[in-house]
């Protein structure tokens, strides 16, 4: 599987995202690979609507619909369309507690989570919490175009071996052969931004991203 997180680039944003993720659907059905982007609470709606993709937002807060002005909830953007959330992402951190009970809140409006972390010892620590699915990414290669894989591969190896949740792999992958060797190794997906979002041929980025889950 495929998360094509969107951040707040303007290419991701509005009307523009619409073109942006025209491609998905059928290249997820061409190549049998879930792709799912990572949007913009703004475009969450719009998205859903407009293409008919699966759809996850870039963050929620525990909290429940009341008097909680400038923070996110999960029952609106459940209503939104949203499948799912992203936790914990580098440039969106919260502390372990909010993790918990951002979790929780999540599964009581029945929204999937890719909870992340960024060292080999809390993605195992981490395995033991409720979410859907866990990420690795080393935070200093996150958006430099230089895949992980290579200098983590045994830490990829040694948690494909012991963790319980899928693993995705994020940071600094860009090209097919990032994703064939993430998923070599046991991986069940990626997890990218820029490489996706900022290409000048998006559907010939996905389909060469998909290309490399054919093993």
């Amino acid at each position: 599987m495929i998360f094509l997180s969107l951040k707040t680039y303007k290419e991701a944003t509005g009307s523009a995202v619409l073109n942006l993720l025209s491609s998905v659907k059928r290249v997820s059905t061409e190549f049998r690979v879930p792709i799912i982007p990572v949007a913009q609470p703004t475009d969450i709606y719009r998205i859903k609507k407009e293409l008919d993709i699966e759809v996850w937002a870039q963050h929620m807060d525990p909290i429940d619909p009341g008097r909680n002005m400038g923070w996110l909830s999960p029952y609106s953007l459940k209503d939104a369309g949203a499948s799912g959330v992203v936790i914990n992402h580098s440039e969106h951190k919260v502390s372990e507690d909010t993790i918990k009970k951002t979790l929780e809140k999540a599964k009581e409006f029945e929204l999937k989570t890719l909870l992340i972390s960024f060292d080999p010892q809390t993605v195992e620590k981490y395995d033991s919490f409720n979410s859907d699915f866990i990420s690795y990414e080393k935070e200093d290669l996150i958006g430099t175009g230089v895949s992980m894989i290579k200098s983590e591969e045994e830490n990829i190896k040694k948690l494909v071996r012991v963790l319980k949740k899928p693993l995705i792999i994020g940071a600094g992958i860009s090209n097919g052969q990032d994703v064939k060797s993430a998923v070599t190794l046991g991986a069940k997906g990626v997890i990218l931004a820029s490489g996706f979002v900022l290409s000048e041929n998006p559907e010939g980025e996905l389909r060469e991203l998909a290309e490399g889950f054919k093993q």
